[in-house]
């Protein structure tokens, strides 16, 4: 039987569900032996992204990339994590900050597919579209 990547991501993260650290280890392990013996060590990779995905799922965390035209303070981080926080029922945040001086103002906020975009450049492409 071929399980999908995320059938495997998923029967890890049952596997290591509340367990201690030392515990987890040892089914990471096995895990992993596993899949040498089947023939699925290329698959790791995409396992383990899986996994990630998976864990953030049912712990409800979300990854946010935060793309800004400059260094953004603190203050500024936690009104972004406040507001994602509450746009997406979220527990906690997995916040990741990028600076791109190619923005030209404002940030642009990528969680998942959806895209955020409140940069200057993307306000006047969105004017842009609205004139026609």
């Amino acid at each position: 039987m071929n399980l999908s990547t995320k059938q495997y991501a998923q029967a890890l993260y049952e596997l290591t569900k509340d367990k201690p650290e030392k515990e987890v280890s040892v089914v990471v392990r096995k895990f992993v032996k596993n899949l040498k013996r089947n023939g699925l060590l290329n698959k790791v990779e995409d396992i383990v992204k899986k996994f990630t995905e998976v864990f953030n799922e049912e712990n409800n965390i979300i990854e946010a990339k935060v793309v800004a035209s400059r260094k953004l303070d603190d203050k500024a981080l936690d009104n972004i994590e406040r507001f994602l926080l509450k746009r997406y029922g979220a527990e906690k945040i997995e916040m990741k900050t990028k600076v791109d001086e190619n923005l030209k103002g404002g940030i642009k906020i990528v969680v998942g597919e959806e895209v955020i975009d409140n940069s200057v450049s993307g306000r006047l492409q969105k004017l842009k579209q609205a004139m026609g």
